[in-house]
């Protein structure tokens, strides 16, 4: 096999598995989803650890290797920066609408055999979890881990196209391919969860983060000079960057809305989500440990 050949198998591997990933989750039906809310808040719970690892464990390595003096400063420049746009979202474009919005959406998604204890949330009960969702009105944060997928992805299509050989073109190709499919899935359901009955947007997405691996590959392969690429600043700040991105989004976004919805309705519904999210990163934690290790 020669080098062109394992590129291009790299491409159509990497470009339709992660598309099929990511559309996977809108397989399953609106009814379907709302007969098992439990189980796709889980599933949302999975993606979250497998988010938290791959920004923590898999991206902040990477800038740590070629920035050791400012990777945590990229990390909470690319926090921050979503945090800004997330907030700004809402001052220019919620507006009036916010509080509204949310609470018809918050009705939407409980089941209509729990308004009991809806009601309940109006106490003077003090608890350690806020029982009031994020707000759903503003796609930032789905925007902000589009953007930083797809910057990783293009990161790791560059390294596969940057190899000098087919077995080492392969077998990174395992190893990005091990952890980028799982994370395509958890994008899918976060798309499920954020844009319901939105086929065409949920398409775009996935695109958008499947072709980013290819489009890297491809630069890789066709430009020689992009060999100084290597040694450039820009690629670990990226990576911290987009690490930053995914970890505000995890921890400001998908857990706090998924513990907010279930905590006071169901008993062992946080113990659930909390396996889910250890699950998830331990899953991608042990991906990124032994298939990058080996193929590096």
């Amino acid at each position: 096999m020669d080098i062109t050949t394992a590129r291009a198998i790299s491409m159509l591997t990497l470009g339709l598995g992660a598309f099929f990933a990511g559309m996977l989750p809108a397989c399953f039906s609106e009814s379907a989803r709302q007969r098992h809310p439990l189980l796709l808040s889980c599933l949302l719970c999975f993606g979250g650890g497998v988010l938290l690892s791959t920004s923590l464990v898999h991206m902040l390595p990477e800038t740590r290797e070629h920035l050791p003096e400012y990777t945590e400063l990229t990390l909470c420049i690319g926090f921050f920066l979503v945090y800004l746009v997330d907030e700004l979202s809402h001052l220019f474009y919620t507006g009036g609408n916010h509080r509204h919005s949310h609470v018809g959406e918050q009705t939407r998604l409980l089941p209509r055999d729990h308004d009991g204890e809806m009601r309940e949330r109006e106490g003077a009960d003090l608890c350690h979890v806020s029982h009031t969702e994020p707000c759903t009105s503003s796609s930032s944060s789905i925007v902000g881990l589009l953007s930083a997928l797809f910057v990783h992805s293009v990161l790791e299509g560059l390294a596969i196209g940057l190899q000098e050989s087919p077995t080492q073109i392969l077998l990174l190709l395992a190893a990005v391919a091990s952890h980028k499919f799982v994370v395509g899935f958890c994008l899918g359901a976060e798309l499920c969860e954020n844009f319901p009955n939105r086929a065409c947007a949920h398409i775009v997405c996935v695109t958008l983060f499947s072709a980013g691996s290819v489009l890297g590959i491809g630069i890789g392969a066709g430009l020689e000079t992009v060999n100084s690429l290597k040694d450039s600043v820009a690629i670990p700040v990226m990576q911290g960057l987009a690490a930053g991105t995914l970890l505000y989004v995890t921890v400001s976004e998908v857990l706090p809305r998924e513990r907010a919805r279930w905590h006071k309705r169901q008993r062992n519904a946080g113990i659930l989500q909390f396996l889910s999210v250890g699950l998830g990163f331990v899953l991608m934690y042990l991906t990124t440990k032994y298939l990058d290790h080996d193929a590096a």
